[in-house]
């Protein structure tokens, strides 16, 4: 079934927060493709917003590396090439490790009931083939690790960095049996937060990324 858009009439306070909002998950989801044009007429049109926000929401989206300018009144959707995206994954796997070590110190009852809850619910998905419930679920499971970090900056950093490359991690998930292993891997960080331990808290967690990165190269490789 195909999906509705996210792109529609928005009524509220903070549009320009909205409108940023609502590009962001468009481009996430592939609805705002790499390379397309944001053009703020046509956007502030579809939104039923004044072009103020939406050029707001494009400056911020050029910030994040979401958005290029290609000429003076042309920006378009960003396509980070192979390499950027491999950097991307070399970062983050460094940071990635920081925020669960700390994790595994300052994680609360509740955040570990949490992630618990989220495993289980990714290993019910990867049973029944539910690739979509998968991605939320794992996306939940990071944000959720970078907050109980409890140290704000390194949290909002792997958030834009994730954000950057989200619409290509996928990419690796189609790699046979990637989705299987990175449930294992989900699973060992949760046992080593549990165990509040935070050299293997943050061994399974770069890991992760790293295996992350090798499977996104082979799912390149296979279809170049």
């Amino acid at each position: 079934m195909e999906k509705a858009s996210v792109i529609k009439p928005l009524v509220d306070t903070n549009i320009s927060d909205k409108v940023f909002a609502v590009l962001k998950t468009a481009i996430h989801r592939g609805e705002l493709q790499p390379g397309d044009p944001l053009i703020e007429r046509d956007l502030a049109e579809k939104l039923a917003v004044s072009r103020t926000p939406v050029r707001e929401a494009i400056q911020r989206l050029k910030t994040m590396g979401l958005a290029v300018q290609v000429s003076r009144k042309t920006v378009i959707v960003a396509k980070p090439t192979p390499e950027e995206v491999l950097d991307t994954f070399h970062v983050r796997e460094v940071l990635e490790g920081l925020a669960a070590s700390l994790a595994a110190t300052n994680a609360t009852p509740d955040d570990l009931a949490y992630f618990g809850s989220l495993v289980e619910d990714m290993e019910q998905c990867i049973n029944v083939n539910d690739d979509d419930k998968l991605e939320e679920l794992h996306m939940l499971f990071h944000e959720r690790l970078y907050r109980a970090s409890g140290n704000k900056k390194l949290c909002q950093l792997l958030m834009d960095l994730r954000d950057c490359i989200k619409a290509y991690t996928r990419i690796g998930y189609a790699f046979p049996g990637r989705k299987s292993e990175a449930a294992l891997e989900h699973r060992k960080i949760l046992d080593a937060l549990v165990s509040k331990n935070p050299r293997k808290a943050e061994e399974w967690a770069r890991k992760h990324i790293k295996r992350s990165k090798e499977a996104y190269i082979k799912e390149i490789q296979k279809n170049s």
